[in-house]
């Protein structure tokens, strides 16, 4: 098993990540350059196209106290927001 080792600088950072493959993978280099761009490829549109938007901060207001309103596997929750 041989381990290759490669990073990218990207506009969001430094993209590593390494690729494992065994002793007799038989791929050419442009192969293998192929594979590591293809990975760089889908973290980039993981971290351009996020599909869970972060959700919005929901006060509700009871008997003068504020709480955030959340739901969590169909149940409301009320949390006191100290102030």
């Amino acid at each position: 098993m041989i381990k290759i080792d490669f990073q990218y600088q990207t506009k969001y950072g430094v993209y590593k990540d390494a690729l494992h493959l065994p002793d007799s993978h038989g791929l050419e280099q442009s192969e293998i350059e192929a594979i590591k761009q293809q990975r760089l490829d889908k973290w980039l549109y993981i971290i351009e196209n996020p599909t869970d938007p972060e959700p919005e901060i929901e006060i509700v207001e009871l008997d003068g106290i504020n709480y955030e309103k959340t739901e969590v596997d169909g149940k409301l929750i009320l949390t006191p927001i100290e102030e």
